[in-house]
């Protein structure tokens, strides 16, 4: 078990970092719960869409950090450097082109069944955060060079303060409080925006300070080497936007049963958040570990790497599916607020966190083997597979809402998809299939 004090070591801080992204996404569905259920369910339609869109474009970007890792576990600082402003680049563009889509994406939300007033607040906050997609992918470049040199640290301080910013913001935009205007739902999203764009500015003057901008040569824009940088990182930003585009249109499916049900089910996401965002972390570490021995052309490492890792992360799942087993009210209670609905919300949101509970125990192999196989730089058949699997998984999906429309039977095919594809990731790693994959063809010179 050599392997779990250094996994330890890097997951703790990027479990928080991971964590705060969720915490911020609790703050605003405990703020809106304040304000309406109609906000609440739509926050969570449009926040899984929002992530959608913004997962891709963070994960292609953030897949510098992959880069960074194998660099430096080849002892390359140059390589370190110029890693880092692939994902600059990239994020440069992916905020331009964000900007530009936000505004005709965001009428798409009245188009799809939900009732007007859940649709009108689901396509403002999705405009508002979509517009401001820049800042969110910045970041993802710059937290993912911090973490592939070992100082994941430096990256949960900023997103912890970050944070603290966006509960006082949210907490006075959607309230009206210290004199803010009330602006309910759009105050969340201007509070998000806000946020993120402190973030990205305080790690993009880390990257000045640090030497970042003062080697010509590393910031060059060169086609080539971002074109190979694109071949690896677009299949990843692929994969992220592809599972969450499975299960934001199970939202939506969701939300066609009526507004009870898709806050409920909007609740039990975020508060899967608490077990999935460390999970994340754990994986992340995973992936930084992996990246090294890679780097450092120690394949025989990883094997170790990923099922030590997978048994850490194990043990923390199962901790939280027992915490949703015994306290399911409790929980849902913080999120449904004192409207007339809240009631309802808290029975069918019971109901809906055992099967979250059942499928955390599966999740664990998505996250882990899913960051390995990632970092390893498997990311073409990790993009195929999951885009063949969440094909199948709607296609199922479409034809219960047709015909057994339920929130058992959604929630039962959603629970066999996370089991099905944790099959996959664990068949597929010990195939040693990706041994064969090559994330730097040569010195990021």
């Amino acid at each position: 078990m050599k392997h779990v004090r250094p996994l330890l070591k890097l997951a703790f801080p990027m479990a928080l970092s991971a964590s705060a992204i969720t915490l911020m996404q609790i703050i605003d569905a405990i703020v809106l719960s304040r304000h309406s259920s109609e906000a609440v369910a739509a926050i969570g339609a449009a926040g899984m869409a929002l992530v959608l869109f913004q997962g891709f474009l963070a994960g292609t970007a953030g897949y510098a950090g992959v880069f960074v890792a194998h660099s430096h576990g080849q002892g390359d600082a140059h390589g370190v450097r110029a890693s880092a402003w692939l994902g600059l680049h990239v994020s440069l563009f992916s905020g331009v082109l964000a900007f530009a889509v936000a505004w005709p994406l965001s009428r798409l939300f009245l188009l799809i069944g939900h009732q007007p007033l859940v649709a009108e607040y689901e396509s403002a906050y999705f405009w508002i955060c979509m517009a401001g997609s820049f800042f969110p992918v910045l970041s993802a470049a710059m937290s993912g060079w911090l973490s592939g040199i070992g100082r994941p640290t430096v990256v949960m301080t900023v997103n912890f303060f970050s944070l603290a910013v966006n509960a006082t913001l949210a907490w006075g935009l959607v309230q009206g409080e210290w004199g803010l205007p009330r602006l309910g739902i759009a105050g969340a999203a201007f509070a998000t925006v806000t946020a993120q764009a402190l973030t990205a500015f305080l790690l993009l003057s880390l990257f000045f300070r640090w030497g970042g901008f003062s080697n010509a040569v590393a910031r060059k824009f060169d086609w080539p080497k971002i074109s190979h940088f694109l071949s690896l990182a677009t299949p990843m930003g692929l994969r992220i936007s592809g599972e969450l585009a499975a299960w934001t249109l199970f939202l939506i499916i969701i939300g066609r049963l009526g507004t009870v049900e898709l806050a409920a089910s909007s609740i039990a996401f975020r508060i899967n958040g608490l077990a999935f965002f460390p999970a994340l972390g754990l994986g992340q570490a995973a992936g930084i570990l992996v990246g090294h021995a890679r780097g450092a052309c120690r394949d025989d490492d990883v094997s170790a790497i990923c099922w030590q890792s997978l048994a850490v992360c194990e043990i923390w799942m199962l901790l939280m599916a027992l915490l949703y087993v015994v306290a399911p009210e409790q929980l849902m209670s913080v999120f449904a607020g004192d409207g007339p609905d809240s009631g309802l919300i808290v029975t069918e949101g019971i109901l809906i966190l055992k099967f979250v509970a059942f499928y955390c125990v599966f999740d664990s192999a998505n996250i882990i083997i899913g960051c390995v196989l990632a970092a390893a730089g498997d990311t073409r058949w990790i993009a195929r597979a999951f885009i063949i699997s969440s094909a199948v998984f709607l296609i199922l999906l479409w034809l219960v809402g047709c015909f057994m429309p339920g929130l058992v039977t959604e929630w039962s095919l959603a629970t066999l998809f996370v089991f099905a594809t944790a099959l996959i990731w664990m068949f597929r790693f010990r195939s040693g299939a990706w041994r064969k994959a090559a994330v730097l063809r040569e010195k990021l010179i």
